[in-house]
């Protein structure tokens, strides 16, 4: 009788050896014989569940923001406004092991995608963080915590800026690692916005730009 095989398991198993050679090797590293060898397969094998090493790439990022979604979730919970701001942003930034894991795998993937190809497929719903972004911002200045004439949108893109960037600089691994200086980034971009109302998470917000 024929061998069952998981399809999607076998898929599974293919990013989860992906993740693991990235993290040992970098993106250069990382490619089909590696990814094969970690399995202990022969490289073709993982063109049966997969067209191209930049297809993996793509599956571990879309792994990735699946999981950073689900964690923004359940730390958000009911949280609005700079509350919600602060969750969204430490589920995103380079700042614990988990989220520089994901740094890597997402910079990789840019590094993969080629002259033709639709960057945004890999992440399947592209604007996701943004929207996130956009609405506790929307609720901070409904709340009062943001000034009425918070430019929203302007300092929307620059927040969707400040996370891809700082994941870019852990990733190359160019600078120290020193998370006060990555949500000082975060956090000076929102200070100068930042009404009277006092709140805990205003708060935090003043303390990381200083």
């Amino acid at each position: 009788m024929p061998k069952i095989v998981d399809h999607d398991q076998r898929r599974r198993d293919i990013v989860d050896a992906y993740l693991r050679v990235l993290a040992r090797t970098g993106v250069a590293g990382t490619h089909g014989r590696s990814v094969a060898a970690d399995l202990g397969v022969v490289p073709g094998t993982l063109w049966h569940y997969f067209d191209s090493v930049e297809q993996i790439a793509e599956a571990a990022a879309q792994r990735g923001i699946d999981r950073t979604l689900e964690r923004i979730a359940a730390r958000t919970g009911d949280t609005r406004g700079l509350a919600a701001l602060l969750a969204i942003a430490e589920e995103i930034l380079p700042t614990s092991a988990v989220t520089r894991e994901e740094a890597r795998v997402v910079v990789a993937f840019w590094g993969q995608v080629h002259a033709g190809s639709d960057p945004r497929s890999a992440f399947g719903r592209p604007r996701e963080f943004t929207e996130l972004t956009r609405t506790a911002l929307a609720d901070a200045v409904a709340d009062g915590e943001l000034v009425a004439t918070t430019p929203i949108e302007p300092l929307v893109r620059l927040l969707d800026s400040v996370y891809a960037g700082e994941q870019v600089i852990w990733a190359a691994e160019s600078v120290e690692d020193d998370t006060t200086q990555v949500r000082r980034t975060l956090a000076t971009a929102v200070v100068p916005w930042l009404s009277g109302t006092a709140s805990p998470a205003a708060a935090t917000l003043r303390d990381w730009a200083s």
